[in-house]
């Protein structure tokens, strides 16, 4: 029987002694570790930005929290301050009859003095001369025939000192009603040069553009517990090169 030659292990690259694993190498150490250091970095790095962005959440629910508080509140002053029903009636008629005694006797009065004093009817002057009686009558605390004859540009017993003085006895009547309702009320003036129309509160006169800047008051708006029950009306125009 054939048998095929014995090879010794070591020719056939084997021995009977294997030598022992080699343990890993000290360059894989360090890449183990050097990874585990990144993660372990990472880690603190979100759990940083973990409590940067819960502490923006505590503060933005506590500015909500104020807010809400704010808006509660300012809601209780509103309906402590609204004008009772029968109040706000008195208001709104004082405001309609407000612009009719602007429209239909400041208005003619300033056209009269324009004609007196050989002025010419222009848009502008016109209505820088109605703000000036308006200011008078509706902006001091006791306007006389004088001092409207004076923001008219009158001389003092002028041929229109009677009605002069009729427009003094209807501001005035004007704000004694306003003043007996209980309810704070004003006549206010205020705006701000070259700004657009705010429509909640002002509208142009008559003949002025909306779309064009507020250059001046003409008449205040009438405001009660600052609420607006007369808007204010304003000129309007592009300004006069200097």
């Amino acid at each position: 029987m054939y048998e095929p030659p014995q090879l010794p292990y070591a020719a056939a690259g084997f021995s009977d002694n294997p030598a022992p694993a080699e343990p890993p190498s000290d360059s894989f150490h360090s890449f183990g570790d050097h990874r585990y250091g990144d993660i372990a970095r990472r880690v603190t790095l979100l759990e940083r930005d973990n409590r940067t962005l819960l502490n923006t959440l505590d503060g933005l629910q506590q500015r909500l929290r104020d807010l809400e508080g704010d808006l509660h509140a300012q809601e209780i002053s509103r309906r402590q301050t609204a004008p009772p029903p029968s109040a706000a009636n008195d208001h709104l008629a004082i405001a309609r009859e407000y612009l009719t005694c602007v429209e239909q006797h400041v208005h003619p009065f300033a056209r009269e003095a324009t004609n007196k004093l050989g002025g010419q009817l222009r848009p502008e002057p016109l209505h820088r001369r109605i703000a000036a009686l308006t200011a008078t009558l509706f902006g001091t605390p006791t306007p006389t025939p004088r001092t409207v004859l004076d923001a008219a540009g009158l001389p003092p017993h002028d041929t229109l000192t009677t009605t002069a003085a009729q427009l003094c006895e209807r501001a005035n009547g004007l704000r004694r009603r306003a003043k007996d309702t209980g309810m704070p009320f004003a006549f206010d003036f205020e705006y701000v040069h070259g700004a657009p129309l705010d429509e909640t509160w002002q509208k142009p006169w008559a003949s002025c553009e909306p779309d064009l800047p507020i250059q001046f008051v003409v008449a205040p708006a009438y405001l009660v517990a600052e609420r607006v029950y007369a808007q204010q009306l304003v000129h309007t125009g592009m300004p006069c090169p200097a």
